[in-house]
Parts: C-alpha cells; sequence; structure tokens
C-alpha cells in the first residue's frame, strides 16, 4: 500500500496486513479466554491443551502473544510444518530445543536425551513447551507419538506440556475411537469462533485506531453490517475486505467507506477465496486417492504373499 493511501485515511500504519502482528490483538470474549487457557496449561503445568478454530480467526496471532509472553520462561518448542512421521517429528522437535542427540538418529537415545533435557529444566524450575500449529495435518502416527511423549513425567509432575493449535476437524479426529486415550488425557480446551457482528465493528475501530486514525469511524453503518456479512466475522477476511474497501474509497477521493466500496471490495476478496478452496479441494482429494492408491497396493502385495 502507498503513504498516500495511509496519509488519505490519517493513518501510520497499515491496519489491516494479514500477518500476525500482536500489537493489532483484538480480545474479543473468546479470544481472552484461549489466551487464560493457554496460561492456564503452563501455570498448572497440564499434559495437554487443544485450542481450534476455523482458518482466519486468529490461532496464530494468539499464539505469538502466548509465545512472547512465556518465551523468557520456558522452553518452547513451535513445530509449524506437522505433516511428519514421528522419527522426522522428533528430531524436529530436539533441533528446535537445541538438545544435543547422537547422529546416528536412533530413537531410543533421542527420547533418553530429551528425558534427561527435561529433568534438568524441571530441576531448575523451567518448564519445556511444545507447540503445534496446523495440528490436523499431523499424521496418526505422529499424534500417538505426542501422547507416548506425554508419559514423561516425574510421580508428581508433568515434564512436559503440549499444545495443540487446529481447525475444528482436529477436535473431530481426536473425538475417534483411535485416539480415545489421547483425547481423555487433553485437560484444556478453548475454541474461536467468528465475530459476532459488534465484535467485528469493534474490531475494525481497534485496528484503525492503534494504526493511528484519530477517529476511527472511516465505515458508515451500511459498510460496517456489509462487511461482516460477506465476511462472515472470520477476522481475516474482514482484513481482506476492508483493505480493499479503504482503497475503492481512496481511488474515489470518498473520506469514509460505504456499502458500495465494500461490495466492490468483496467481489474481488471472496471469487480469490472460491479458488483458494478450491485448489485445497482438489489437493485433498489427490492426497486421499494417493492413500488409498498406496493401500490397495499394500494389500495386493500381501495377497500375492500369501498365494
Amino acid at each position: 500500500m502507498s503513504a498516500t493511501y495511509l496519509d488519505f485515511f490519517g493513518l501510520k500504519d497499515d491496519p489491516f496486513r494479514l500477518t500476525p502482528d500482536p500489537a493489532y490483538y483484538y480480545p474479543s470474549h473468546e479470544h481472552a479466554n484461549a489466551l487464560l487457557s493457554l496460561d492456564y496449561t503452563l501455570n498448572n503445568k497440564e499434559g495437554f491443551c487443544l485450542l481450534t478454530g476455523e482458518p482466519g480467526t486468529g490461532k496464530t496471532t494468539l499464539l505469538r502473544i502466548f509465545i512472547n509472553k512465556w518465551q523468557e520462561q520456558a522452553e518452547i518448542a513451535l513445530i509449524m510444518t506437522p505433516r511428519l512421521s514421528p522419527e522426522e517429528f522428533l528430531q524436529a522437535l530436539l533441533d528446535d530445543l537445541g538438545v544435543i542427540y547422537p547422529l546416528s538418529g536412533n530413537k531410543n537415545d533421542m527420547l533418553k536425551e530429551f528425558r534427561d533435557f527435561l529433568l534438568e529444566h524441571a530441576k531448575n524450575g523451567r518448564k519445556v513447551v511444545i507447540v503445534v500449529d496446523e495440528a490436523q495435518q499431523l499424521p496418526d502416527e505422529t499424534l500417538e507419538e505426542l501422547r507416548l511423549l506425554s508419559n514423561l513425567e516425574t510421580e508428581r509432575e508433568k515434564l512436559l506440556q503440549i499444545i495443540l493449535v487446529g481447525q475444528p476437524e482436529l477436535a473431530n479426529k481426536l473425538e475417534t475411537e483411535r485416539f480415545r486415550q489421547l483425547d481423555q488425557r487433553i485437560s484444556v480446551r478453548a475454541s474461536l469462533s467468528p465475530l459476532p457482528q459488534g465484535g467485528t465493528a469493534d474490531y475494525l475501530a481497534t485496528r484503525l485506531m492503534r494504526a493511528g486514525a484519530s477517529v476511527a469511524a472511516c465505515f458508515d453503518k451500511t459498510g460496517l453490517d456489509s462487511i461482516h456479512k460477506l465476511s462472515g466475522g472470520i477476522p481475516r477476511l474482514i482484513n481482506l475486505i476492508a483493505s480493499r474497501a479503504l482503497m475503492a474509497a481512496f481511488l474515489e477521493g470518498k473520506p469514509g467507506v460505504q456499502e458500495r466500496q465494500v461490495l466492490i471490495a468483496a467481489e474481488e476478496v471472496l471469487k480469490r477465496e472460491k479458488k483458494a478452496q478450491k485448489k485445497k479441494a482438489s489437493q485433498l482429494t489427490i492426497w486421499i486417492a494417493t492413500g488409498i492408491g498406496v493401500s490397495v497396493l499394500a494389500g495386493i502385495i500381501i495377497w500375492k504373499s500369501l498365494f
């Protein structure tokens, strides 16, 4: 965005960029409760915490705030690419925590080094946390590995806190029979929903004021109502539509945003979203088909070996 665009609306910064900037955190009731849940997990040394929410509801921003708050008091491993085998996950975890392990990559040796690391930090009163973002992508075997890692404990306390962050399908997955034991170990749960209509208006006003706007009334009521309706209250979509609506108003020389500019902006944004969702659905179909193909091939090989 050009400086002229920002100057036109009296802004010192872009209020609607998509990066998870804690400076623009909007503490809705659900977001504030979720942050308290993350803090509770560490303060009380709970084993597992589950945070879920639809894409764009602010999970990553919450994680940034949480990590910034605790990084001086805890060792935190943040795993953001969780589509890893159990061995790859363990290695990524140890690398992130700076644990030195044998180059052989022997799993038992790695686990021994990890346990020694946990015991040493427990003795010094320092917590160790694993945070897995996009945890719905964890392979089943790796989820089971996390359950086994949670067994690392003393007679008095858990040596490790594990925070799983993902989309609602993660919670559905954990409710299946296969993951019953893991689901029973999750003692802290929080979820994020889209913002209500009044929340959308407050969210926009908060971001505008933090970006330096002298007044937050850049959007009239019809514009605000349209943004909420078209975005469904999803903060990421609110940002996209609001940003483009401001640009449309700037190009027209209008000092505020009305419904017409919002509709122009939303048409472009939602068209891109539909394309992205279609592409994601196609990739999911390919992954499922590949998995089925591998299973069928394995079955044929086993069948032939029997006869």
